[in-house]
């Protein structure tokens, strides 16, 4: 009724409103607020949007204005575990710079870098503080904290009322009502217990993991440890209700990706002890190579395995259209899931970051040039023959981001969006000095974050700032 006055009486007036109406729903307002960093990833639910900070604390922000609805803050204390700190001789080797040292723990302030969680008015987030917390959604007050004693890897899996942590020590289950443990999965106990005058072994690797499967749950360790003999690494199927082994499997290797587990099979690349230190070379040999395997999940038993050149800088695996793609040092391959027949490789030194995929490519970025100036190209490659579709240079230090929605976003100092067929670039944001999160785009809007930085020796500081960017624009 009353467009139809507005018609009859106001027509110019009408078309003005409309003309309105029209230019704001193209574009979503966008907004930035001062934030230390973070290498947690936003989540937004139920309208609010969760984020863990560099400066300890867990925010609760309006995903529309930014504006902070509450926030918590963790304890402060040691950063990490136990750090070998050496004072060598003059032309000490570098097994004494190594082995020749004392244990001491880092004190500071600790970040949070893993996800939150939010589960039934609940946000789980683990902090670097080595501890898990349940937080009240709405208020953010503490419903509960769990002392895990040693760092917290990767999010948690949760189910049934149990939720379920991976730290130094190997898998916690607990009760998301309480925060009492159920069980507790230890890992490594087929390797004896690290001893001070032990100069070879230096500690524990935090676990990896936990992955759920049809009936069980899987994680990887592995110990950290300079060794002129084989070493082992382990893949571990754990009762969800019981924390009982339901098998271990111990592969050759120095260490080993978190699992990724699919059709029955746990899939882990390993790192090939031929590489390990050797006398009079203690750095490793130069043949270097990686193993993909392929684990049944019931049983454990090796389905098939293949060989590679050695993965310089950890990557999940990606799975896809029953393709695994992983990336090594040299190329980037392709793999048939249930056979580890090689499909095809993409010859591509020095990629950045994890590859993505959509629908019809998968796009990686591969690095040249310096840390000062970087050189940066991203590329897009057939799913199925591994063939380049078209390549775009960027500039900044550019990391394989997201797609969404036919659009390619990558970036490191600088945000870009491209178009995903044919590779032009939609706009770039060129303010932030790195992205030290991934990207969320919900509501129309893109979320990312950089850190705040402290020059050593000087009083400048570059402020970070968490982003709401307009995902047509990329405008703040």
């Amino acid at each position: 009724m009353m467009i139809t006055f507005l018609r009859e009486t106001y027509p110019k007036l009408l078309l003005c409103l409309l003309l309105f109406s029209s230019s704001f729903s193209a574009e979503c307002a966008g907004w930035k607020i001062k934030f230390d960093g973070s290498d947690s990833d936003p989540v937004i639910a139920d309208g609010v949007l969760y984020v863990g900070s560099a400066d300890g604390a867990v925010y609760a922000l309006d995903p529309i204005n930014g504006a902070t609805k509450w926030r918590f803050q963790t304890g402060e204390g040691l950063t990490s575990g136990p750090q070998i700190i050496t004072t060598p001789r003059k032309g000490a080797t570098f097994e004494e710079m190594v082995t020749k040292g004392v244990n001491a723990p880092r004190q500071g302030k600790k970040g949070i870098d893993l996800t939150p969680v939010v589960r039934k008015g609940t946000v789980f987030i683990g902090s670097g503080d080595f501890s898990f917390y349940a937080l009240d959604a709405m208020t953010g007050e503490k419903k509960w904290s769990y002392a895990a004693e040693s760092k917290i890897a990767g999010s948690a899996v949760y189910e049934d009322g149990t939720a379920y942590i991976v730290t130094e020590k190997g898998l916690h289950a607990l009760d998301t009502s309480t925060g009492k443990r159920k069980w507790l999965f230890e890992t490594l106990q087929e390797i004896p217990v690290q001893q001070m005058n032990d100069v070879r072994r230096l500690g524990k690797r935090p676990a990896q993991g936990p992955e759920r499967g049809e009936n069980a749950l899987f994680l990887t360790a592995w110990p950290f440890r300079m060794s002129t003999t084989p070493q082992k690494c382990f893949v571990y199927a754990v009762a969800p209700e019981s924390g009982k082994t339901m098998w271990v499997n111990a592969l050759d290797g120095l260490d080993i990706t978190a699992p990724v587990v699919t059709k029955g099979l746990v899939f882990v690349t390993a790192e090939d002890p031929r590489s390990a230190p050797q006398p009079g070379n203690p750095l490793g040999s130069s043949s270097n190579q990686e193993t993909l395997y392929a684990i049944n999940a019931v049983d454990g038993q090796i389905k098939w395995k293949l060989g590679a050149e050695r993965v310089y800088g950890r990557s999940r695996l990606l799975i896809a259209n029953n393709t695994i793609y992983f990336k090594t040092d040299k190329r980037l391959i392709a793999v048939e899931l249930e056979t580890g027949r090689l499909l095809w490789s993409f010859g591509a030194e020095n990629i950045q970051g994890d590859p993505k995929v959509d629908d019809q490519h998968l796009y990686v970025v591969t690095h040249k040039g310096t840390m000062a100036r970087p050189d940066d190209t991203l590329h897009a490659l057939a799913l199925a023959t591994g063939q380049e579709k078209w390549s775009q240079r960027l500039s900044g230090g550019a990391y394989m981001r997201m797609v969404h929605e036919g659009v390619v976003y990558a970036g490191g100092a600088n945000l870009y969006a491209l178009d995903a067929d044919a590779g032009t670039k939609l706009w770039s944001f060129e303010e932030m000095r790195r992205i030290s999160s991934a990207q969320l785009i919900s509501g129309g809007r893109i979320f990312a974050i950089s850190p705040t930085v402290t020059y050593f020796g000087t009083s400048k500081v570059d402020q970070g700032y968490l982003y709401a960017l307009d995902a047509k624009t990329g405008k703040p």
